[in-house]
């Protein structure tokens, strides 16, 4: 018999706390904390500021990514309303908070009159690990996952992801574990890289969505519960327009460095 975790972590006062809101959760504080580290010997910016920020910023781009999955997955949610604010099913699609956060930040920059892509720079390694610990949100609610596999798949990982890839019948493929450490390899190469006297601004934030964008295009074709638009994968789409327009911002700080 395979046991799966339940999404349910506790109840308190008949209240259901669920695992994939502790995730979220924990991963925000916890690149909070991270994110002071980075800000310790930073002169131009301080914590209050992207604290300030967070206050601003977490809630609208839950709103973002819940509106993003719902809007692409439409035709369910116009005949089930109710679930549309049921979050604590999953449904919260990265892109969309993602773009949310950034678009905030670039608003929030110029109330505080702070560069925009310094801003985004410092951020960015805090925002990677985010992304690695709350994927396995999405382990917790079976979500974010791949093709049919076969049980000895899985024989190099440990057993409780093997069980909780057990999903409708069939072993699936944990590509949300792919992206956790992808995500978790990015956040190391972006404070390795932030080291470098020679990095332009918006180079750190380029990196990121470089990297993010390129992976996470050759993991969603993986992935059989991705959000779809005239059968192409919406996600891809974004990450190849990110990706771009990331290749974009280093082109032109590095040939605007090299010129100086």
């Amino acid at each position: 018999m395979i046991i799966i975790i339940n999404p349910v972590a506790f109840e308190l006062f008949n209240l259901k706390i669920r695992w994939y809101g502790i995730i979220i959760a924990a991963a925000l504080l916890i690149s909070l904390f991270v994110l002071k580290l980075i800000l310790k010997d930073v002169k131009k910016l301080d914590f209050d500021f992207y604290l300030d920020y967070i206050i601003l910023a977490f809630p609208l781009a839950i709103l973002g990514a819940r509106f993003y999955y719902v809007i692409f997955n439409l035709p369910y949610y116009l005949s089930n309303p109710v679930e549309i604010i049921a979050i604590y099913h999953g449904g919260l699609a990265i892109h969309g908070g993602l773009l949310v956060g950034i678009l905030v930040l670039y608003f929030w920059a110029r109330h505080r009159a702070v560069n925009f892509w310094q801003a985004l720079d410092f951020l960015a390694p805090a925002v990677a690990l985010a992304q690695a610990l709350g994927r396995w949100g999405n382990f917790i609610n079976q979500e974010a996952y791949g093709r049919v596999v076969r049980a000895d798949f899985f024989v190099m990982l440990p057993e409780f992801i093997k069980k909780q890839m057990f999903i409708n019948g069939y072993y699936r493929e944990p590509t949300f574990l792919y992206e956790s450490i992808l995500d978790l390899l990015l956040f190391l190469i972006l404070i390795i890289y932030r080291q470098n006297s020679k990095r332009a601004s918006g180079d750190l934030a380029a990196i990121y969505l470089a990297g993010y964008s390129g992976y996470r295009f050759f993991i969603e074709d993986l992935r059989t519960d991705s959000l779809v638009i005239a059968d192409f994968q919406i996600a891809r789409i974004i990450s190849v327009l990110l990706f771009i327009f990331a290749l974009i911002v280093l082109l032109k700080n590095h040939i605007s460095t090299a010129n100086n």
